[in-house]
Protein backbone atom coordinates (compact mmCIF):
# COMPACT_ATOMS: atom_id res chain seq x y z
CA UNK A 1 0.00 0.00 0.00
CA UNK A 2 1.34 0.74 0.46
CA UNK A 3 -0.10 1.41 1.41
CA UNK A 4 1.58 1.75 3.68
CA UNK A 5 1.59 1.90 9.24
CA UNK A 6 3.80 3.88 11.50
CA UNK A 7 5.26 1.50 9.38
CA UNK A 8 5.47 -1.63 4.13
CA UNK A 9 1.45 -2.35 3.64
CA UNK A 10 5.40 -1.62 6.86
CA UNK A 11 5.50 -1.68 10.70
CA UNK A 12 6.95 -4.96 11.50
CA UNK A 13 7.63 -3.81 15.34
CA UNK A 14 10.16 -6.22 14.51
CA UNK A 15 12.39 -8.98 15.61
CA UNK A 16 13.83 -9.53 19.11
CA UNK A 17 17.74 -9.87 19.01
CA UNK A 18 19.57 -11.89 20.93
CA UNK A 19 22.69 -12.07 19.00
CA UNK A 20 25.80 -11.74 20.53
CA UNK A 21 23.94 -11.39 24.10
CA UNK A 22 22.69 -8.23 22.80
CA UNK A 23 18.46 -7.32 23.02
CA UNK A 24 17.13 -4.92 21.07
CA UNK A 25 14.05 -4.42 18.60
CA UNK A 26 13.70 -3.94 15.26
CA UNK A 27 13.50 -0.23 13.78
CA UNK A 28 9.80 -0.70 11.83
CA UNK A 29 9.91 -0.11 7.98
CA UNK A 30 7.75 2.80 8.42
CA UNK A 31 8.78 5.64 10.20
CA UNK A 32 10.97 5.46 13.49
CA UNK A 33 11.00 8.48 15.69
CA UNK A 34 14.01 9.63 13.95
CA UNK A 35 12.72 9.52 10.06
CA UNK A 36 12.08 12.53 8.73
CA UNK A 37 8.62 11.44 6.81
CA UNK A 38 5.32 11.29 8.25
CA UNK A 39 3.12 8.17 8.22
CA UNK A 40 -0.34 7.24 8.24
CA UNK A 41 -0.96 3.53 9.85
CA UNK A 42 -3.59 1.38 8.22
CA UNK A 43 -5.50 1.87 12.29
CA UNK A 44 -4.78 5.58 11.67
CA UNK A 45 -6.46 5.12 8.16
CA UNK A 46 -9.14 2.74 9.33
CA UNK A 47 -10.14 5.42 11.78
CA UNK A 48 -11.15 8.12 9.29
CA UNK A 49 -13.53 6.12 8.19
CA UNK A 50 -15.23 4.88 11.33
CA UNK A 51 -15.43 8.54 12.50
CA UNK A 52 -17.49 9.44 9.44
CA UNK A 53 -19.30 6.37 9.45
CA UNK A 54 -20.27 6.70 12.80
CA UNK A 55 -19.05 3.74 13.98
CA UNK A 56 -17.18 2.91 17.07
CA UNK A 57 -12.89 3.21 16.91
CA UNK A 58 -11.98 -0.61 16.28
CA UNK A 59 -9.99 -2.26 19.22
CA UNK A 60 -6.21 -3.03 19.32
CA UNK A 61 -4.84 -6.04 17.81
CA UNK A 62 -3.24 -8.71 19.87
CA UNK A 63 -0.08 -7.00 19.50
CA UNK A 64 2.26 -8.45 22.04
CA UNK A 65 4.08 -5.89 24.19
CA UNK A 66 7.51 -7.29 24.86
CA UNK A 67 8.75 -7.16 28.74
CA UNK A 68 7.55 -8.66 31.69
CA UNK A 69 7.11 -12.27 32.27
CA UNK A 70 4.01 -13.19 30.05
CA UNK A 71 4.86 -15.65 27.23
CA UNK A 72 5.63 -13.98 23.81
CA UNK A 73 4.86 -15.92 20.62
CA UNK A 74 8.52 -16.58 18.82
CA UNK A 75 10.33 -17.96 16.12
CA UNK A 76 13.04 -20.39 17.05
CA UNK A 77 16.66 -20.87 14.95
CA UNK A 78 19.68 -22.56 16.07
CA UNK A 79 22.60 -19.58 15.22
CA UNK A 80 24.91 -20.71 12.11
CA UNK A 81 27.55 -18.84 14.50
CA UNK A 82 26.88 -21.32 17.36
CA UNK A 83 27.31 -24.19 15.29
CA UNK A 84 23.67 -24.30 14.14
CA UNK A 85 24.45 -24.77 9.98
CA UNK A 86 21.73 -26.03 8.59
CA UNK A 87 19.79 -27.74 11.28
CA UNK A 88 16.88 -29.08 10.61
CA UNK A 89 13.17 -27.94 11.99
CA UNK A 90 12.57 -31.21 13.36
CA UNK A 91 15.72 -31.63 15.45
CA UNK A 92 15.32 -28.04 16.62
CA UNK A 93 11.80 -29.22 18.11
CA UNK A 94 12.95 -32.69 19.24
CA UNK A 95 15.62 -30.88 21.46
CA UNK A 96 13.26 -27.95 22.57
CA UNK A 97 10.88 -30.52 23.45
CA UNK A 98 13.05 -32.29 25.95
CA UNK A 99 13.81 -28.61 27.63
CA UNK A 100 9.74 -28.17 27.85
CA UNK A 101 9.51 -25.40 25.54
CA UNK A 102 5.83 -25.41 24.20
CA UNK A 103 6.11 -26.22 20.26
CA UNK A 104 3.12 -24.36 18.12
CA UNK A 105 4.13 -25.73 14.58
CA UNK A 106 6.91 -26.18 12.61
CA UNK A 107 8.37 -24.08 9.88
CA UNK A 108 10.37 -26.35 7.18
CA UNK A 109 14.45 -25.89 7.01
CA UNK A 110 13.98 -22.75 9.16
CA UNK A 111 12.88 -23.95 12.60
CA UNK A 112 9.95 -23.43 15.13
CA UNK A 113 7.15 -21.68 16.44
CA UNK A 114 6.03 -21.29 20.31
CA UNK A 115 5.83 -19.15 23.04
CA UNK A 116 8.46 -18.46 25.98
CA UNK A 117 8.81 -16.61 28.52
CA UNK A 118 11.57 -14.38 29.42
CA UNK A 119 13.71 -16.58 31.88
CA UNK A 120 13.52 -19.32 28.81
CA UNK A 121 14.38 -16.73 26.23
CA UNK A 122 17.55 -15.54 28.44
CA UNK A 123 18.57 -19.37 28.84
CA UNK A 124 17.67 -20.71 25.19
CA UNK A 125 19.91 -18.19 23.98
CA UNK A 126 23.11 -18.93 25.77
CA UNK A 127 22.64 -22.54 24.04
CA UNK A 128 23.02 -20.94 20.67
CA UNK A 129 19.08 -20.52 19.73
CA UNK A 130 17.70 -17.09 18.03
CA UNK A 131 14.52 -15.90 19.42
CA UNK A 132 12.34 -13.96 16.82
CA UNK A 133 9.24 -11.88 17.72
CA UNK A 134 6.52 -13.48 16.06
CA UNK A 135 3.79 -11.46 17.67
CA UNK A 136 0.73 -10.24 15.52
CA UNK A 137 1.40 -6.69 14.44
CA UNK A 138 1.40 -4.46 11.22
CA UNK A 139 2.87 -5.73 8.52
CA UNK A 140 1.94 -3.53 5.97
CA UNK A 141 3.97 -0.12 4.96
CA UNK A 142 2.92 2.94 6.48
CA UNK A 143 1.18 5.20 3.97
CA UNK A 144 3.49 8.40 3.50
CA UNK A 145 1.04 11.43 4.26
CA UNK A 146 2.95 13.78 1.62
CA UNK A 147 4.08 12.99 -1.85
CA UNK A 148 5.91 14.80 -4.51
CA UNK A 149 4.17 17.77 -5.32
CA UNK A 150 2.22 17.82 -8.88
CA UNK A 151 0.10 20.79 -9.40
CA UNK A 152 -2.35 22.08 -6.53
CA UNK A 153 -1.33 19.88 -3.13
CA UNK A 154 -4.44 17.59 -3.21
CA UNK A 155 -4.19 17.14 -7.06
CA UNK A 156 -3.84 13.64 -8.26
CA UNK A 157 -1.52 14.18 -11.43
CA UNK A 158 -1.75 10.92 -14.17
CA UNK A 159 1.41 8.18 -13.56
CA UNK A 160 1.31 5.89 -16.25
CA UNK A 161 3.57 3.21 -14.98
CA UNK A 162 3.40 1.36 -18.37
CA UNK A 163 5.00 4.23 -20.52
CA UNK A 164 7.44 4.75 -17.63
CA UNK A 165 8.55 0.86 -17.83
CA UNK A 166 8.45 0.38 -21.35
CA UNK A 167 6.18 -2.09 -20.99
CA UNK A 168 4.15 -0.28 -23.86
CA UNK A 169 7.05 -1.30 -25.94
CA UNK A 170 7.04 -5.22 -24.65
CA UNK A 171 3.33 -5.26 -24.63
CA UNK A 172 3.50 -4.27 -28.61
CA UNK A 173 5.93 -7.23 -29.75
CA UNK A 174 3.36 -9.73 -28.03
CA UNK A 175 4.32 -10.14 -24.47
CA UNK A 176 1.53 -9.62 -22.21
CA UNK A 177 2.35 -12.24 -19.58
CA UNK A 178 0.40 -14.61 -21.46
CA UNK A 179 0.18 -18.48 -19.29
CA UNK A 180 2.80 -16.34 -16.33
CA UNK A 181 1.56 -17.23 -13.18
CA UNK A 182 2.00 -14.20 -10.31
CA UNK A 183 1.61 -15.08 -6.44
CA UNK A 184 0.50 -12.30 -5.29
CA UNK A 185 1.74 -13.03 -0.47
CA UNK A 186 -0.72 -10.57 1.24
CA UNK A 187 -3.78 -9.38 2.51
CA UNK A 188 -5.89 -11.19 0.01
CA UNK A 189 -8.22 -10.54 -2.86
CA UNK A 190 -11.35 -9.17 -3.71
CA UNK A 191 -11.97 -7.52 -6.90
CA UNK A 192 -15.80 -9.20 -8.49
CA UNK A 193 -15.40 -10.92 -12.24
CA UNK A 194 -11.71 -11.27 -11.79
CA UNK A 195 -10.65 -15.14 -11.40
CA UNK A 196 -7.86 -16.48 -9.63
CA UNK A 197 -5.90 -19.33 -10.88
CA UNK A 198 -5.64 -20.61 -6.66
CA UNK A 199 -6.41 -18.80 -3.32
CA UNK A 200 -5.13 -19.70 -0.36
CA UNK A 201 -5.83 -17.97 3.33
CA UNK A 202 -3.06 -18.35 5.95
CA UNK A 203 -5.03 -16.36 8.85
CA UNK A 204 -8.61 -17.97 8.71
CA UNK A 205 -8.67 -20.71 6.46
CA UNK A 206 -11.70 -18.89 4.23
CA UNK A 207 -12.52 -20.95 1.13
CA UNK A 208 -13.26 -18.30 -1.38
CA UNK A 209 -11.07 -15.06 -1.99
CA UNK A 210 -11.70 -12.01 0.65
CA UNK A 211 -9.66 -9.02 0.96
CA UNK A 212 -11.54 -6.97 4.21
CA UNK A 213 -7.52 -4.93 4.48
CA UNK A 214 -7.60 -4.24 0.70
CA UNK A 215 -4.09 -3.84 0.11
CA UNK A 216 -3.74 -7.23 -1.66
CA UNK A 217 -6.05 -6.40 -4.15
CA UNK A 218 -4.50 -3.33 -5.32
CA UNK A 219 -1.61 -4.76 -5.59
CA UNK A 220 -3.39 -7.85 -7.91
CA UNK A 221 -4.14 -4.72 -10.11
CA UNK A 222 -0.61 -3.26 -10.00
CA UNK A 223 0.24 -6.70 -11.64
CA UNK A 224 -1.95 -7.20 -14.15
CA UNK A 225 -2.03 -3.49 -15.38
CA UNK A 226 1.83 -4.57 -16.15
CA UNK A 227 0.67 -7.68 -17.28
CA UNK A 228 -2.50 -7.87 -18.58
CA UNK A 229 -3.11 -11.55 -19.25
CA UNK A 230 -1.14 -13.14 -16.58
CA UNK A 231 -3.09 -15.03 -13.88
CA UNK A 232 -2.75 -14.50 -10.14
CA UNK A 233 -2.53 -17.01 -7.10
CA UNK A 234 -3.52 -14.87 -4.01
CA UNK A 235 -2.09 -16.35 -0.54
CA UNK A 236 -3.73 -14.22 2.21
CA UNK A 237 -1.02 -13.91 5.00
CA UNK A 238 -2.78 -10.50 6.51
CA UNK A 239 -6.06 -9.39 8.64
CA UNK A 240 -8.06 -6.72 8.36
CA UNK A 241 -5.67 -4.13 10.23
CA UNK A 242 -2.62 -5.52 7.85
CA UNK A 243 -1.28 -7.22 11.08
CA UNK A 244 -0.14 -10.65 10.77
CA UNK A 245 2.61 -12.46 12.15
CA UNK A 246 6.43 -13.47 10.76
CA UNK A 247 5.21 -17.38 10.45
CA UNK A 248 2.28 -16.44 8.48
CA UNK A 249 4.18 -15.03 5.94
CA UNK A 250 7.28 -17.87 6.10
CA UNK A 251 3.85 -20.69 5.53
CA UNK A 252 2.38 -18.36 2.85
CA UNK A 253 5.74 -18.12 0.84
CA UNK A 254 6.22 -21.93 1.68
CA UNK A 255 2.73 -22.99 0.30
CA UNK A 256 3.59 -21.42 -2.81
CA UNK A 257 6.57 -23.16 -3.36
CA UNK A 258 4.59 -26.30 -2.65
CA UNK A 259 2.35 -25.73 -5.36
CA UNK A 260 4.53 -24.35 -7.70
CA UNK A 261 4.52 -26.65 -10.56
CA UNK A 262 0.79 -27.09 -9.79
CA UNK A 263 -0.21 -23.25 -10.45
CA UNK A 264 3.06 -23.13 -13.08
CA UNK A 265 4.15 -20.07 -10.15
CA UNK A 266 6.96 -18.22 -11.50
CA UNK A 267 6.70 -14.64 -9.22
CA UNK A 268 6.05 -14.44 -5.87
CA UNK A 269 5.32 -10.43 -4.81
CA UNK A 270 5.94 -9.72 -1.23
CA UNK A 271 5.08 -5.91 -0.68
CA UNK A 272 5.37 -6.45 3.11
CA UNK A 273 7.71 -6.86 5.88
CA UNK A 274 9.98 -6.17 8.86
CA UNK A 275 12.53 -2.90 9.67
CA UNK A 276 16.21 -3.52 9.82
CA UNK A 277 17.36 -6.11 12.83
CA UNK A 278 20.97 -5.80 12.64
CA UNK A 279 21.02 -9.53 11.81
CA UNK A 280 22.89 -10.57 8.59
CA UNK A 281 20.90 -12.18 5.53
CA UNK A 282 21.88 -15.75 7.05
CA UNK A 283 19.44 -15.49 10.43
CA UNK A 284 16.76 -14.07 9.03
CA UNK A 285 14.01 -16.58 8.93
CA UNK A 286 11.68 -14.67 6.19
CA UNK A 287 14.96 -14.53 3.87
CA UNK A 288 15.16 -17.79 4.54
CA UNK A 289 11.88 -18.77 2.43
CA UNK A 290 12.72 -16.28 0.39
CA UNK A 291 16.21 -17.99 -0.50
CA UNK A 292 14.33 -21.49 -0.53
CA UNK A 293 11.93 -19.71 -2.96
CA UNK A 294 14.27 -18.32 -5.68
CA UNK A 295 16.16 -22.40 -4.98
CA UNK A 296 13.52 -23.33 -6.57
CA UNK A 297 13.35 -21.27 -9.95
CA UNK A 298 11.04 -18.88 -8.94
CA UNK A 299 11.59 -14.92 -8.77
CA UNK A 300 10.83 -13.33 -5.32
CA UNK A 301 9.82 -9.42 -5.88
CA UNK A 302 10.23 -7.45 -2.63
CA UNK A 303 9.09 -3.77 -1.78
CA UNK A 304 11.77 -1.79 -0.35
CA UNK A 305 9.97 0.43 2.03
CA UNK A 306 8.27 3.57 2.64
CA UNK A 307 11.33 4.76 5.68
CA UNK A 308 13.55 6.84 3.22
CA UNK A 309 14.72 9.11 2.44
CA UNK A 310 16.52 8.24 5.85
CA UNK A 311 19.22 5.57 4.97
CA UNK A 312 19.52 1.91 6.33
CA UNK A 313 15.91 1.55 6.37
CA UNK A 314 15.60 -1.73 4.06
CA UNK A 315 14.65 -4.59 6.04
CA UNK A 316 13.57 -8.17 5.53
CA UNK A 317 12.95 -9.93 2.66
CA UNK A 318 13.59 -6.53 1.04
CA UNK A 319 17.43 -7.01 2.17
CA UNK A 320 17.59 -10.40 0.24
CA UNK A 321 20.80 -10.72 -1.41
CA UNK A 322 19.14 -12.61 -4.65
CA UNK A 323 15.77 -11.43 -4.19
CA UNK A 324 14.66 -8.35 -6.13
CA UNK A 325 14.30 -5.22 -3.89
CA UNK A 326 11.96 -2.12 -5.48
CA UNK A 327 12.02 1.31 -5.11
CA UNK A 328 9.74 4.13 -5.72
CA UNK A 329 9.96 6.81 -7.91
CA UNK A 330 7.49 9.54 -9.15
CA UNK A 331 8.66 9.45 -12.51
CA UNK A 332 12.34 8.51 -14.23
CA UNK A 333 14.02 12.00 -13.00
CA UNK A 334 12.26 11.83 -9.10
CA UNK A 335 13.23 9.46 -6.94
CA UNK A 336 10.62 9.17 -3.90
CA UNK A 337 11.03 10.96 -0.73
CA UNK A 338 9.62 8.17 1.44
CA UNK A 339 11.09 5.41 -0.77
CA UNK A 340 13.37 3.48 1.88
CA UNK A 341 17.56 3.54 1.64
CA UNK A 342 20.31 0.75 1.60
CA UNK A 343 22.16 -0.44 2.53
CA UNK A 344 21.22 -3.49 4.58
CA UNK A 345 22.50 -4.78 7.33
CA UNK A 346 25.12 -6.90 5.59
CA UNK A 347 25.92 -3.62 3.21
CA UNK A 348 24.37 -4.87 0.55
CA UNK A 349 23.58 -2.03 -2.05
CA UNK A 350 19.84 -1.60 -1.97
CA UNK A 351 17.08 -0.78 -3.70
CA UNK A 352 17.76 -2.74 -6.89
CA UNK A 353 15.67 -0.81 -9.22
CA UNK A 354 12.96 0.97 -8.93
CA UNK A 355 9.20 1.84 -10.23
CA UNK A 356 6.56 4.14 -10.06
CA UNK A 357 5.22 4.10 -6.63
CA UNK A 358 3.54 7.78 -6.54
CA UNK A 359 -0.72 7.82 -7.15
CA UNK A 360 -0.89 4.30 -8.43
CA UNK A 361 -4.04 3.37 -9.49
CA UNK A 362 -5.39 0.03 -8.89
CA UNK A 363 -8.44 -1.93 -7.86
CA UNK A 364 -10.43 -1.64 -5.17
CA UNK A 365 -11.72 -3.97 -2.81
CA UNK A 366 -15.26 -3.11 -2.23
CA UNK A 367 -15.98 -2.31 1.35
CA UNK A 368 -12.28 -3.12 2.67
CA UNK A 369 -10.52 -0.81 4.86
CA UNK A 370 -8.63 1.09 2.25
CA UNK A 371 -12.18 1.35 0.15
CA UNK A 372 -13.72 3.29 3.04
CA UNK A 373 -10.77 5.03 3.85
CA UNK A 374 -10.53 6.50 -0.27
CA UNK A 375 -14.40 7.07 -0.41
CA UNK A 376 -14.25 8.92 3.04
CA UNK A 377 -11.30 11.10 2.30
CA UNK A 378 -12.72 11.77 -1.62
CA UNK A 379 -15.90 12.96 0.03
CA UNK A 380 -14.39 15.39 2.24
CA UNK A 381 -11.53 16.88 -0.38
CA UNK A 382 -14.76 17.40 -2.06
CA UNK A 383 -16.09 19.78 0.31
CA UNK A 384 -16.75 23.85 0.32
CA UNK A 385 -15.60 26.04 3.65
CA UNK A 386 -18.94 25.60 5.40
CA UNK A 387 -19.58 21.64 5.04
CA UNK A 388 -15.63 21.49 5.71
CA UNK A 389 -16.73 23.73 9.22
CA UNK A 390 -20.08 21.40 9.69
CA UNK A 391 -18.02 18.68 9.51
CA UNK A 392 -15.59 19.27 11.81
CA UNK A 393 -18.05 20.58 14.26
CA UNK A 394 -19.96 17.29 13.96
CA UNK A 395 -17.18 15.45 14.28
CA UNK A 396 -13.99 17.03 16.67
CA UNK A 397 -12.44 13.73 16.47
CA UNK A 398 -11.23 14.48 12.91
CA UNK A 399 -8.90 17.53 14.24
CA UNK A 400 -6.69 14.85 16.31
CA UNK A 401 -6.92 12.56 13.42
CA UNK A 402 -5.59 14.33 10.90
CA UNK A 403 -3.31 16.17 12.93
CA UNK A 404 -4.93 19.87 12.94
CA UNK A 405 -4.25 23.10 14.42
CA UNK A 406 -6.66 23.07 17.61
CA UNK A 407 -7.66 26.77 16.67
CA UNK A 408 -8.59 25.14 12.62
CA UNK A 409 -12.09 26.62 12.45
CA UNK A 410 -10.96 30.01 13.45
CA UNK A 411 -8.43 29.99 10.48
CA UNK A 412 -9.09 32.09 7.70
CA UNK A 413 -11.30 29.76 5.44
CA UNK A 414 -8.42 29.50 2.46
CA UNK A 415 -5.74 28.70 4.84
CA UNK A 416 -8.36 26.56 7.00
CA UNK A 417 -9.05 24.66 3.42
CA UNK A 418 -5.70 24.12 2.57
CA UNK A 419 -4.93 23.00 6.38
CA UNK A 420 -7.67 19.95 5.67
CA UNK A 421 -6.87 18.57 2.31
CA UNK A 422 -3.41 18.56 2.80
CA UNK A 423 -3.84 16.66 5.76
CA UNK A 424 -5.70 14.24 3.98
CA UNK A 425 -4.15 10.73 3.25
CA UNK A 426 -2.85 10.88 -0.30
CA UNK A 427 -5.69 8.16 -1.52
CA UNK A 428 -7.68 9.04 -4.49
CA UNK A 429 -10.61 7.12 -6.24
CA UNK A 430 -10.33 8.47 -10.05
CA UNK A 431 -13.95 6.42 -10.40
CA UNK A 432 -15.87 4.15 -8.20
CA UNK A 433 -13.87 0.96 -8.64
CA UNK A 434 -10.85 2.27 -8.40
CA UNK A 435 -8.08 3.69 -5.83
CA UNK A 436 -4.99 5.53 -6.42
CA UNK A 437 -2.57 5.41 -3.44
CA UNK A 438 1.28 5.36 -2.68
CA UNK A 439 4.17 3.31 -2.10
CA UNK A 440 6.52 1.27 -2.72
CA UNK A 441 3.98 -1.58 -2.23
CA UNK A 442 2.88 -0.43 -5.80
CA UNK A 443 6.26 -0.46 -6.90
CA UNK A 444 7.08 -3.64 -6.43
CA UNK A 445 4.00 -5.53 -8.35
CA UNK A 446 4.86 -3.29 -11.81
CA UNK A 447 8.15 -5.47 -11.64
CA UNK A 448 6.65 -8.49 -11.14
CA UNK A 449 4.34 -7.75 -13.61
CA UNK A 450 6.55 -6.43 -16.23
CA UNK A 451 8.82 -9.92 -15.16
CA UNK A 452 5.41 -12.03 -15.96
CA UNK A 453 5.81 -10.32 -19.71
CA UNK A 454 9.59 -11.21 -19.73
CA UNK A 455 9.30 -15.00 -18.73
CA UNK A 456 6.46 -15.13 -21.41
CA UNK A 457 9.20 -13.85 -23.77
CA UNK A 458 12.17 -15.97 -22.35
CA UNK A 459 11.04 -19.21 -20.80
CA UNK A 460 13.80 -20.41 -19.38
CA UNK A 461 15.63 -17.48 -17.62
CA UNK A 462 16.48 -17.98 -14.24
CA UNK A 463 15.91 -15.46 -11.28
CA UNK A 464 19.10 -14.75 -10.95
CA UNK A 465 19.28 -14.10 -15.09
CA UNK A 466 16.28 -12.17 -14.62
CA UNK A 467 17.57 -10.08 -11.97
CA UNK A 468 21.12 -9.34 -14.02
CA UNK A 469 19.23 -8.44 -17.08
CA UNK A 470 16.94 -6.00 -15.51
CA UNK A 471 19.91 -4.32 -13.52
CA UNK A 472 22.38 -3.97 -16.26
CA UNK A 473 19.20 -2.40 -18.54
CA UNK A 474 17.71 0.20 -15.61
CA UNK A 475 17.95 4.28 -16.56
CA UNK A 476 19.87 5.97 -13.76
CA UNK A 477 17.47 8.51 -12.53
CA UNK A 478 19.72 11.66 -12.23
CA UNK A 479 23.06 12.91 -10.77
CA UNK A 480 21.11 13.62 -7.69
CA UNK A 481 20.89 10.49 -6.81
CA UNK A 482 23.18 7.67 -5.62
CA UNK A 483 23.15 3.37 -5.91
CA UNK A 484 21.65 3.38 -2.08
CA UNK A 485 18.49 5.59 -3.01
CA UNK A 486 17.80 4.16 -6.81
CA UNK A 487 20.11 1.04 -7.20
CA UNK A 488 20.38 0.72 -10.68
CA UNK A 489 17.74 3.39 -11.49
CA UNK A 490 14.08 2.76 -13.12
CA UNK A 491 13.55 -0.69 -15.02
CA UNK A 492 13.68 -0.20 -18.77
CA UNK A 493 11.09 -2.88 -20.35
CA UNK A 494 12.38 -2.12 -23.58
CA UNK A 495 16.26 -2.83 -23.36
CA UNK A 496 15.43 -5.77 -21.18
CA UNK A 497 13.41 -7.65 -23.61
CA UNK A 498 15.80 -6.88 -26.25
CA UNK A 499 18.65 -8.50 -24.13
CA UNK A 500 17.13 -11.33 -22.92
CA UNK A 501 15.61 -12.16 -26.18
CA UNK A 502 19.20 -11.73 -27.82
CA UNK A 503 20.12 -14.01 -25.56
CA UNK A 504 17.68 -16.67 -26.03
CA UNK A 505 17.87 -16.45 -29.74
CA UNK A 506 21.88 -16.09 -29.80
CA UNK A 507 22.00 -13.56 -31.74
CA UNK A 508 25.17 -11.03 -31.57
CA UNK A 509 26.79 -14.35 -30.47
CA UNK A 510 29.69 -15.56 -32.92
Amino acid sequence: MLIWGKVWFFKFSGVIKFYKGVISMTAPIGPDKSSPVDFFSMRQLTRLADILEGKEEQAPGDTVKLGGDKSKDVIIMKSPVKGGGNVSEMKIADELKEKGVYIKEKLPDIGVTGKLKDTEIENLKKEGYLIFDNSQRELLPGMPRKLTKVGNPWDMPKIDPVKILEADYVHDKGFTGKGQVVAVVDSGFNNPGVDLVAWKDVVDNSPSPIDPNGHGTHVAGDVKNIAPDAKIVAVRVMNEQGQGRTSDIIKGIQWVIENKDKHNIGVINLSLGSGPDGYPDSMSPLNKAVASAIGKGITVVAAAGNSGPKGRTIGSPADSPRGITVGSVLDDHKVSDFSSRGPTDDGLTKPDIMAPGEYIVSWGAPGSSLERTARVVENIRKMNDQQTIQLLKDKPQLIDALNLPKDILSRPPDERQKLVKMALPPIYMPDDKHIAAPGTSFSAPEISGLIADLRQAAPDATPDKIKEVLMKTADDVGPKYGAMDEGKGVADGREALDVLTAKETGAGQS
